[in-house]
């Protein structure tokens, strides 16, 4: 089951978010681990959920997604990043950052729906074999 960070500084783009992930969990298995409104409260909650996907807003007034991606990047184990944005000229910048898709507002359920599955399919599946493979 895949472990979600909503994170948007806008509540409509965040109760939109929830609602279509709610209609995404007949496809793929999925939890909503928690909510942000803004980059440092993403980064906070991140420490405190470990999610395995963070679906990240851009613009946000307190720090940019994609300074949020590069922070998240850096960690040892890091989520998978999905932007969500209204704004299509960052996504050069975005995969930059490692992101793992980039969906425009407003979102569609499949395109949402097939960011989910490739995340599915490249989440490590055991992260003691991660540990075994790093040791060797």
């Amino acid at each position: 089951m895949l472990k979600i960070l909503i994170v948007d500084d806008e509540p409509l783009a965040r109760a939109r978010l929830t609602q279509l992930l709610g209609d995404a969990a007949a496809q793929v298995p999925l939890a909503i681990a928690g909510e942000a409104d803004g980059g440092r409260t993403a980064l906070a909650a991140a420490d405190r959920l470990a999610p395995d996907i963070v679906l990240l807003d851009i613009q946000m007034p307190d720090m940019a997604g994609i300074e949020v991606a590069r922070h998240l990047a850096a960690r040892e184990r890091p989520p998978a990043v999905i932007f969500v944005t209204a704004y299509d000229e960052h996504a050069l910048e975005a995969f930059e950052v490692q992101a793992l898709d980039y969906l425009l507002k407003p979102v569609r359920l499949e395109r949402l729906v097939a960011a989910l599955q490739r995340a599915q399919r490249l989440r490590p599946h055991d992260p003691k074999l991660q540990e075994v493979a790093r040791s060797l």
